[in-house]
């Protein structure tokens, strides 16, 4: 199934799900390949609450909010990618601003 910029999926990744319970694909609608490129979502509280980052846009997702991690910038496989949760289409300007 193809996946859509700024759609949320649950971390597919166990052992960082605690941390980055979501990821967001960052990669264009129109790429080709069986990977996306994501960054992990870290709830914005403690200190990433205190850091001011343009690396670190903020959006809100199910009545909380969460950093986009891009310094964390990774790929996966599509395949693991399952159904999407959500979408961060609202927050495009602030994201595309943090990747330029």
């Amino acid at each position: 199934m193809p996946t859509m910029q700024h759609e949320l999926f649950a971390n597919p990744n166990a052992r960082s799900r605690r941390a980055y319970p979501f990821v967001i694909v960052l990669q264009a609608d129109a790429a080709d390949g069986e990977r996306r490129l994501v960054a992990p979502l870290a709830l914005h509280a403690g200190p990433l609450a205190r850091a001011s980052s343009r690396a670190l846009p903020v959006i809100d997702h199910d009545d909380r909010r969460y950093a986009v991690a891009l310094p964390l910038i990774g790929t996966l496989p599509q395949h693991q990618l399952r159904q999407a949760v959500g979408s961060a289409a609202a927050y495009r300007d602030d994201i595309t601003r943090a990747l330029d």
